[in-house]
């Protein structure tokens, strides 16, 4: 029955302590969350306890969401907060390596039949690079941009998971964009070798 209950009235029913709501909210968004987390930690560990961050904070702050929002930006803005903190503390720590930047997962693999060694080789080389210049990025950037580009937010969603105006969202878009593309064009030119 709950399965069939909007977002906000689930949200209604956990902060009343309804545990069957709160698994439908989890199976709802457990994916799409995971997924944001991977693409902006670039670690399964990472993202996993992020996760696990995320809905223990959505549980137990159930109560302060206001159904005027929409909760899919109410629950990206805490996982963005979330993101942004852990980004924080790995930065702290120290980078990344450039191998776990460019590690296997984000990789083409080759068993496919009619797959061409030298152009999946080729596709590897700029996925590789892609990624470092994606890590490369700021932290907000590489978040804005994986909301905009891969959950598909609007501008003004952005701004309200990331607490920027509307301007600086597409400030912070333009830049990152800027920012890849010279990175990639580089990369051209080193593989070209002019």
């Amino acid at each position: 029955m709950t399965e069939k209950i909007d977002d906000a009235q689930l949200m209604r029913l956990v902060s009343g302590g309804d545990t069957e709501a709160f698994r439908v909210l989890v199976r709802r968004y457990q994916s799409g969350v995971y997924n944001y987390f991977l693409r902006s930690t670039g670690s399964v560990e990472d993202a996993e306890d992020l996760c696990q961050q995320l809905f223990v904070v959505l549980y137990t702050e159930a109560g302060r969401y206001l159904e005027s929002a929409s909760f899919r930006t109410y629950l990206y803005r805490i996982a963005y907060n979330l993101a942004v903190s852990f980004s924080r503390k790995r930065r702290a720590k120290g980078a990344l390596s450039l191998e776990q930047l460019t590690s296997d997962r984000f990789l083409l693999s080759s068993s496919g039949e009619n797959t061409d060694p030298a152009g999946l080789a080729e596709y590897n080389e700029l996925l590789r690079a892609y990624s470092e210049a994606l890590f490369g990025l700021p932290p907000a950037w590489r978040m804005a941009l994986e909301l905009k580009i891969t959950e598909g937010f609007s501008y003004e969603e952005i701004s309200r998971i990331m607490g920027k105006s509307v301007s600086a969202v597409e400030s912070i878009l333009f830049r990152a964009r800027r920012r890849l593309a010279e990175e990639l064009k580089a990369f051209r030119r080193r593989e070209i070798g002019t």
